[in-house]
């Protein structure tokens, strides 16, 4: 996968020396879609085959030669499968593990028809830790998944809680990213940062998102497992936008007068410069990118279209027109994915 291009089949202008490797990229199985039809969660929208997103299911669970030929279109050479959300984190224990199998059981059979073009994370249901280390072992080394997928909280409850840290384990002795990606956020928090301005993928999602991986800081995680991978999207959910703020605000809540922070081994900003990957799904923008790739590194931002829920010809053609170099572009594009995911 990692290897030159052929000549442009589309996004762009001509031959390039690098393959576009897209790394948020949803699906859904037949089995999940037809749970999300027999389930109702309050205030979480769920995608069914029959709604008012009817049309984007079919896209979700297109994963043969429909996908390969919108991928062909828009010049997207490898697309990297996530279970959209909320995945399996919306049912009781024993459907959300069996869900998360059947998931990944479709994920990886398409991946082995199409290799060149396809690879997957590994779906897990939270809901039982023990259960989701080990499928994640099961869809690494059995079914070659490039890691684990989770959909950011899970009835409210988030991965810092130490309940949850057998992924963690899991995903350290596997060398294993894992990816975080977002939901709607619980109950609370959805209420207030509701609308279309405030609520859902244009802020609140990201907020959210964000707000996990700070818990993850905060709660000692990357302490404990100091090699963690962690990959959120978005541009990295505003936080490499605040790391001086988020810095100097921990600093001054370690005093008396804030009831004292939890002590960390690094300030927050040096774990998300090391514990953290993002891609550029969904935030088409020079500005945006050229600080990212400023603050964090050239090698930890990766390319990602969303697909289907943004246009990804669009996604790329964003990208191509950007002042980067050959080689920037190579980075973000290609190395930087078959380094991270092991593709």
């Amino acid at each position: 996968m990692g290897g030159a291009a052929d000549p442009d089949t589309g996004g762009g202008t001509g031959p390039r020396p690098y393959r576009r490797i897209a790394c948020e990229e949803g699906f859904l199985s037949p089995a999940v879609l037809a749970a999300n039809a027999r389930t109702s969660v309050a205030g979480i929208p769920l995608i069914t085959a029959d709604g008012p997103a009817a049309g984007l299911a079919r896209l979700l669970v297109d994963v043969g030669p429909g996908r390969i030929a919108r991928m062909d279109a828009a010049g997207v050479d490898v697309q990297l499968l996530l279970l959209a959300s909320p995945g399996v984190q919306v049912f009781d224990r024993e459907t959300a593990v069996a869900l998360a199998a059947d998931a990944n059981d479709w994920a990886a059979d398409a991946c082995a028809r199409f290799p060149a073009r396809l690879a997957a994370l590994t779906a897990i249901a939270p809901q039982d830790p023990v259960a989701a280390a080990r499928e994640l072992e099961r869809g690494v080394s059995r079914l070659s998944m490039k890691g684990a997928l989770v959909n950011s909280h899970t009835f409210g409850e988030y991965l810092d809680q130490r309940t949850f840290w057998p992924i963690f384990e899991a995903a350290e002795a596997l060398d294993a990213p894992i990816y975080i990606h977002p939901c709607e956020p619980p109950a609370g928090m959805r209420e207030i940062m509701a609308g279309p301005v405030a609520g859902g993928p244009a802020w609140a999602y990201g907020v959210e998102v964000g707000t996990h991986v700070l818990r993850l800081i905060g709660g000692g995680v990357f302490d404990r497992f100091p090699r963690l991978r962690i990959v959120v999207g978005h541009m990295g959910e505003s936080l490499p936008f605040w790391l001086p703020r988020i810095d100097n605000r921990y600093l001054a809540m370690r005093g008396a007068m804030f009831g004292g922070a939890r002590p960390m081994q690094r300030l927050p900003s040096d774990y998300i410069r090391e514990n953290l990957w993002i891609t550029t799904s969904g935030m088409n923008y020079w500005p945006q990118l050229r600080m990212t790739l400023e603050v964090l590194a050239p090698d930890r931002v990766l390319y990602a279209g969303d697909d289907p829920f943004e246009d990804q010809a669009e996604a790329v053609d964003f990208i191509e027109a950007m002042p980067l170099s050959v080689e920037q572009k190579t980075a973000l594009f290609q190395d930087n994915a078959v380094r991270l995911f092991g593709l």
